[in-house]
């Protein structure tokens, strides 16, 4: 009978029931603790990598310009120095603009070794690298008759294209990275 009652006796029950439910609440906000910080580190990282993007896209637009102003304004090129500065703009490359080196075929992109020019966005670094392809263009003739057989007055075109292979890298905060690649083509 003494054996059953103490059996029967549910004093400090409750709190081995409330220690229970103390852990496991702590092992809940823990979780939760650690979850949240996961998410922001992802966050975080998604941020840098779109910063990156969004600098390598705007080191190209800013190459494209660069090309123009290379080809039609060639006087800029004659400055001492080994680097021109055009203001957020570092030209390492003076030639740049007749660069041959076959960066596609090559697969070379503007790491620290292979860069024609830089530009400072203010976090990271961004890289441009130019590569040039001389291209013929097809030609076509009209030729209009003008009252008799043989006598004429003729039109023809022609001419040549330089197509850009410009290769943007941006290398940014928590390591990240991103390339763009696109041509420009300049008529002559």
């Amino acid at each position: 009978m003494m054996i059953v009652n103490r059996l029967r006796n549910e004093s400090g029950s409750a709190l081995i029931m409330a220690i229970m439910m103390l852990v496991l609440l702590t092992i809940i906000g823990i979780s939760a603790l650690n979850n949240t910080d996961l998410e922001l580190s992802i966050a975080g990282n998604e941020k840098a990598h779109k910063m990156a993007f969004y600098f390598a896209e705007g080191g190209n637009e800013v190459s494209k310009e660069l090309v123009e102003v290379a080809i039609e304004e060639r006087g800029w090129l004659d400055v001492t120095g080994t680097t021109i500065t055009i203001d957020k703009v570092n030209v390492t490359d003076k030639d740049f603009f007749l660069s041959q080196i076959d960066s596609v075929a090559n697969s070379i992109y503007p790491d620290a070794a292979n860069r024609d020019a830089t530009v400072n966005f203010g976090t990271g670094t961004t890289g441009l690298l130019f590569d040039v392809n001389t291209v013929l263009s097809s030609g076509g003739a009209v030729q209009m008759i003008a009252g008799y057989e043989g006598k004429g007055k003729g039109a023809a075109s022609g001419g040549a294209w330089l197509i850009y292979d410009i290769r943007s890298q941006h290398d940014g905060l928590n390591n990240s990275q991103a390339r763009v690649w696109s041509q420009w083509l300049h008529l002559l």
